[in-house]
């Protein structure tokens, strides 16, 4: 098998308009966060090992350097971020914003993608539910500019199934279990999973796999608890989609858990019809920093998939009508001139051939519309038929 033919499981080549598609989107959606005060920050690739400490449950991309020492392909941006700002003195209060490969080794044919261009903003130091609320309007504005229209954010709270856990003892094998269940919704799981831990919370874990959907879930969650955690994560919740107030876009899921254990307040993920998985997620982690010998600082972040929203875009937006492609033919005795032919087409670029026969099969293969000739000193034009 020749594997310098094939590319490694959860990778992909993208090629001209796509390719394109995800360059100009990455800038624009930097420009946005740029647009709203936050300030672009760069970090490597490789990491060693440590920095991700936090996130011991993710397949990561794992190698030794020279030195024997162990770095990783960094599977996400926030814990960079925070090993940044424990070791060049920057001080938070902070609005960062980021855009950037990160790479996660998924199971073998689970369909998702191990490579991933990920753009997001890291607000660091902010204790008020205002950067919760800053990280979603600002999610949904970006979404809008884009053009994805149909799009769900839905809003946990990380706390929640943090309370269940600690009011339930669960140790790593049973907590495993029951995150599992609650991740995939699974009824029967979950009635499982409370007939071998009974507790007064019985009649509240065994409704998380259907209280998701509009703000009054909140209320009927409220109902079945008198846990004071879980209710005022509840109202945290309930402030959030209040204050956002864009009730087409927001829906709540009492049940949510994230893939990554670092956050204990508010999450949060964007889901489309068209998407398989989700594009957009984050949320709080106020106690991500002390990892790395640093007081607790609170933290809010979010994370887009760039390439998931590129797809998505793809599948569900109707071609847009665009301007025609032309293809200027020219001499060497006539550069000149196809260069003022250039500079006043729009959506035009020269020919390389030496023969026009040439040129017009280019043309056609790359659905070009209209082909320009100046070759003989005048300006003759073509229209290319496939």
């Amino acid at each position: 098998m020749k594997w310098n033919r094939n590319l490694p499981i959860g990778t992909r080549d993208k090629l001209f308009k796509e390719a394109a598609s995800a360059y100009d989107m990455e800038h624009q959606v930097n420009r946005l966060f740029h647009a709203r005060g936050y300030q672009r920050i760069e970090t490597p690739v490789i990491e060693f090992d440590d920095v991700f400490s936090a996130i011991n449950d993710m397949n990561l991309y794992r190698f030794f350097d020279k030195k024997g020492r162990l770095t990783v392909l960094r599977p996400d941006m926030t814990s960079p971020i925070g090993r940044v700002i424990s070791t060049t003195g920057v001080t938070p209060p902070l609005k960062l914003c980021y855009s950037g490969k990160v790479f996660r080794a998924n199971e073998e044919l689970s369909g998702e993608r191990n490579e991933m261009t990920q753009a997001g903003i890291e607000i660091i130091g902010f204790a008020s539910i205002k950067a919760e609320i800053e990280c979603i309007t600002n999610a949904i504005g970006i979404l809008k500019q884009l053009g994805i229209a149909d799009f769900q954010i839905e809003i946990g709270h990380a706390a929640i199934y943090q309370a269940i856990v600690q009011t339930l003892g669960l140790q790593e094998k049973d907590e495993e279990a029951f995150r599992q269940a609650l991740q995939n919704k699974s009824l029967f799981g979950i009635r499982s999973f409370v007939a071998s831990h009974p507790s007064a919370m019985d009649a509240f874990i065994l409704a998380l796999p259907r209280l998701f959907g509009s703000v009054d879930t909140i209320q009927e969650a409220r109902d079945l608890t008198d846990n004071v955690v879980i209710l005022e994560a509840l109202a945290q919740m309930e402030t959030i989609v209040q204050v956002v107030d864009a009730p087409e876009h927001l829906s709540v899921d009492i049940g949510l858990v994230q893939e990554l254990h670092y956050y204990t307040g508010a999450i949060f993920r964007g889901y489309a019809d068209m998407s398989a998985v989700h594009f957009l997620s984050g949320g709080r982690y106020d106690s991500l920093f002390a990892q790395f010998g640093e007081d607790n600082w609170p933290a809010v972040g979010l994370a887009l998939n760039l390439d998931e929203i590129v797809s998505l875009k793809r599948r569900t937006l109707k071609t847009k009508k665009i301007d025609e492609k032309v293809f200027i033919h020219y001499s060497l005795e006539t550069k000149q001139l196809a260069e003022e032919v250039l500079a006043r087409t729009p959506n035009a670029s020269l020919s390389f051939f030496d023969e026009l026969s040439e040129s017009i099969a280019y043309a056609q293969k790359w659905q070009f519309s209209k082909l320009i000739d100046v070759s003989n000193n005048t300006i003759l034009e073509l229209e290319v038929t496939s």
